[in-house]
Parts: C-alpha cells; structure tokens; sequence
C-alpha cells in the first residue's frame, strides 16, 4: 500500500526512511527534513517504508503531512515486517531521484541539511559518493552531546583511498553518505542481517564508486539511545562481521590480473589491524556478557600492545577502545561487578 509518488521526471534527491511503530518520532524527523530547505523546494523526495508498524505511525502522517503527501514530496508505502535492511531495499526501488541518503526513523537533521547536500551536488557534479559529519544526541535535539565523521579521508577520493578510509573509521553510518542512485542501486541490503548490515550494503557501494568527496559539514543528527547498538552485540555477530571484511576487504586482490604490490601489501596490513582492534572491541562488548573471561581469551586474540598504542597516537583508535584493548581484564571484571 501507498500513498503517493512525486508526478515529476526529474528529482535531484531521494531521501528514505524505513520506520517501525515510529509515531512519536518519524514526525519531528521530517520536520527536520522539510525545514532545511524553501518550502516550495520540489528538487527532493522523502520516502517513508513503513515496516509493519501497528501503531498509528500511517496516522500521524496523514494527520500532520498532507500537504506533503498531496504534492509527492512525502510518499507512503506500507510492506508486512520484514527488518530494517528489506524496508531500505524497498525504498531503493521505489526512489526517483538521481541522488540518493538515507534518515531513521528516531533521527534528524540540521537546519541546512538539504541546503548544504545541494550545493555539493552541484559544487562536485562527477562525485558518485558524499561523505559527511554527524552530530550526537539523546532527548533534546539541540543538545550535542558529540561530534564525528564516517571517514578519515577529507576532500577529494579515489576508490580505494575512499574504502580504506570509511574502513579504518569503522563508523559505518549509511545515512552520512549521499549517493548517485545508479551506484547506490547497483547494491542491496543483507536480508535478515541485524548488525553492521550498512558495512555489508556500503562495501558493495565503495566497489562500485570512481569518485568520492569528503565534506567538513555535520549535516546529520543521530539519537543515543539508552543501551547502545554494541551492547547487544553477540559473538556470533561480530564473527559474521569479522568473516566478511576479511572475504571482503582483506583477501589478497588481484589488480588488472595481477597480485597486489608491496606497497599495497602493505597497507592492507595497516588497515587489517585497524579493524582487528575495532572487532577487538566488539567482541569484548559480547563476551563479557555471555563468556567467562579464559574462554574469551581463547577466542579471541589480542594484538600487540605497541600495534594497539600506535593506532592511538596516529588517531586511529579512540581512547576507550585503546583501554579496553590495553586492559580488557579490568574492563571485562568491572562490567561483572557492575551487574552484582
């Protein structure tokens, strides 16, 4: 079921958002969305999959939305509950425009969010991926609790230099990326995946991009929620994430039929224990819940504590993952005693 699709042929942006029994926030969400730019701007789209929701999310848009579903610039579309991943894929197939972001459903956006990606869109036209900041917060909106970005790059990238940034970063947030809709719909979202399904979504992404522009601008706001997304994270997970950066990322590539050089070896390497200290992290976050601390120790390996203080120093590695990384037994007994 839908309501309403923009009756244009050209649409500069498409914005998805996959929303489940979103009715208390989905509201000022769009009021984000729809304040950052004139209001008789009909350059954008901003499509909202419902996932099953069974409360009155579908009411709250008609109650506070017409005008913006009668003129197609908010579409509705409802599928039966299917996850987060099948909602975006749906809002993919559905989107018109020629570039194309991603909002949840609890979030928002700064007051110039669409101001702002316009004028890159039109600064940088040949760039296929627009990477920006975010912002952090909890109850009020305005009160920034952080500032971050999805990459270590900034500016103009390359392909590979882009992934091995957005990579070492390990912040892979979808909604901080804008891309040319024929490379964000060459990829789809892991079905059925529930944890890091936007690494498995923008890796596909990255690989089929030329061109990517990193932007100094925080444009988007993301809520913390009170338990975090890495303190439900389970073993099993973080195996899934680890199995598929190393198919992915770190198996030996072969370019123009040829093995990579030793320059490239190289940083391969580099970039494989940024990302071993960041899945560090995480498996700590799932053991100490579930695992006593030797069985832990088994399964999962720690790197060298030099590796670990260098990737800190060079600004690769936070400090509470670098003290977890350092001292994961102080930090694996003090959650213990915490629960007593």
């Amino acid at each position: 079921m839908g309501i309403s699709m923009m009756d244009i042929s050209m649409i500069d942006m498409s914005i998805i958002i996959p929303a489940y029994n979103a009715a208390e926030t989905l509201p000022d969400t769009l009021r984000s969305i729809f304040a950052s730019c004139p209001q008789d701007d009909c350059r954008f789209e901003v499509i909202v999959i419902d996932d099953g929701s069974s409360d009155a999310t579908q009411a709250q848009l008609e109650a506070h939305f017409a005008q913006q579903l009668s003129t197609g610039r908010l579409c509705y579309h409802y599928q039966q509950n299917a996850g987060v991943s099948v909602a975006r894929n749906t809002g993919l197939n559905l989107a018109q425009g020629r570039y194309i972001t991603f909002v949840d459903a609890d979030d928002a956006v700064q007051h110039d969010y669409l101001i702002r990606l316009y004028e890159l869109i039109q600064q940088h036209p040949d760039v296929d991926i627009f990477e920006f900041g975010y912002q952090t917060f909890r109850h009020q909106v305005d009160t920034v609790l952080g500032r971050g970005h999805v990459t270590r790059c900034r500016g103009f990238n390359t392909k590979q230099p882009a992934f091995e940034g957005a990579v070492s970063s390990f912040v892979w947030l979808v909604m901080c990326r804008l891309i040319k809709a024929d490379v964000a719909k060459r990829a789809t979202f892991p079905a059925g995946v529930k944890y890091c399904e936007d690494l498995m979504y923008l890796c596909a992404v990255y690989a089929q991009a030329q061109t990517c522009y990193a932007s100094e601008l925080a444009l988007y706001r993301y809520r913390i929620g009170e338990t975090s997304a890495i303190s439900r994270v389970t073993m099993a997970q973080c195996q899934q994430v680890r199995e598929f950066l190393h198919t992915h990322v770190f198996q030996e590539r072969r370019v123009n039929g040829e093995q990579p050089n030793g320059t490239d070896q190289t940083d391969i390497a580099h970039l494989k224990k940024i990302v071993d200290a960041n899945l560090y992290y995480m498996c700590h976050s799932a053991g100490k819940r579930t695992m006593s601390f030797f069985e832990f120790c088994r399964q999962v390996q720690r790197l060298p504590v030099l590796t670990i203080c260098r990737l800190y120093t060079h600004g690769l590695l936070s400090r509470r993952k670098t003290m977890i990384c350092l001292f994961p037994s102080i930090y694996f007994f003090g959650h213990r005693m915490k629960r007593r």
